[in-house]
């Protein structure tokens, strides 16, 4: 694998971790909760916005008996999600396509659980983060488990702009120059933000029951629910 690549992965991981604190905790939460409604059994688990291989990372070692589809529209990104699986010696479980959720296979009621983290605030149009919410609706089992992951917030409120401050700090604790935290706050208020109460609405019509948000950090939330 090019070098860049492994020094993009490591750069875009360590940034992560800073703007979403406990995010590995989130990766571990969502395990348990898809271990509680799946139990033992042989799981196919669609995994939305693979690129990185995260997902593959924090599930496919301890979790045998599960297979992973992971989509995701750049090459680059499922470059490093393919050579994670490899050292991970799971590629038998794993098939990586490129593109978006609109491109899979004409299959519904594929999948027997499905992710979506930290991709949906990336979509600017509300119609869109519903289509995306509607088609990974349509790709899983009746009842199977659902978590999503993303920004959340009231655009004009105090309160965000506060939790945006705390983002800036944690950047700044971890080293990073003043000059480029004032620069990641730009663009941090450039993706969609939608309160609480708006992204629960989006799953209720995408056909999603049993909402209920699990995960609170820094800019993030992450939801659990069922198809």
């Amino acid at each position: 694998m090019k070098t860049h690549l492994l020094e993009k992965a490591r750069i875009y991981e360590q940034s992560t971790r800073i703007s979403v604190p406990a995010y590995d905790t989130l990766f571990t939460m969502t395990q348990a909760y898809f271990r509680a409604h799946l139990g033992e059994q042989e799981t196919s688990l669609l995994v939305v916005g693979a690129g990185g291989g995260n997902e593959l990372s924090a599930w496919g070692p301890s979790n045998p008996s599960w297979t992973f589809t992971g989509i995701d529209p750049s090459e680059e990104m499922l470059q490093i999600a393919q050579y994670k699986a490899q050292q991970l010696a799971i590629e038998s479980r794993v098939q990586l396509l490129q593109g978006t959720i609109d491109t899979l296979p004409s299959s519904p009621l594929t999948y027997d659980a499905a992710s979506c983290i930290l991709v949906l605030h990336f979509m600017e149009d509300r119609q869109q983060k519903l289509n995306l919410l509607h088609n990974i609706h349509e790709q899983l089992k009746p009842g199977k488990p659902f978590v999503l992951a993303c920004a959340y917030g009231d655009r004009n409120s105090d309160e965000l702009q506060d939790r945006i401050k705390i983002w800036q700090s944690f950047f700044l604790e971890a080293g990073y120059k003043k000059a480029k935290v004032e620069d990641m706050g730009q663009v941090i208020m450039n993706i969609s933000f939608l309160s609480d109460q708006d992204i629960q609405e989006l799953l209720k019509e995408a056909g999603f029951k049993q909402i209920t948000r699990f995960f609170s950090s820094g800019l993030f939330a992450g939801w659990m629910s069922h198809a």
